[in-house]
């Protein structure tokens, strides 16, 4: 789960700011000159953000998937198989 604060240092990579509570107009900016962030741009941020990391799960699932299935293929046993990849 992407938080506020991954949005945050994705849209302003490299800004030094604090955030007091849970709401961004908490926000103070330490680097100056810095353009303030809306509730709506770092709510996208964080479902791009989300987005993101689900399709590299199933980037890895899928290619899980496709090595089990090799090995498989190859005449190795269950055991053996997750022995090669792991079991997570």
């Amino acid at each position: 789960m992407i938080n506020e604060s991954e949005a945050i240092v994705s849209l302003r990579p490299n800004i030094e700011w604090t955030m007091n509570g849970d709401d961004i107009a908490g926000i103070t900016w330490h680097t100056p000159d810095v353009e303030p962030l809306t509730e709506a741009e770092v709510a996208k941020e964080m479902k791009r953000l989300e987005k993101a990391l689900d399709a590299e799960q199933a980037t890895k699932d899928a290619a899980r998937v496709s090595a089990v299935a090799k090995l498989a293929a190859l005449g190795l046993n269950e055991a053996e198989v997750q022995a090669i990849i792991g079991s997570a």
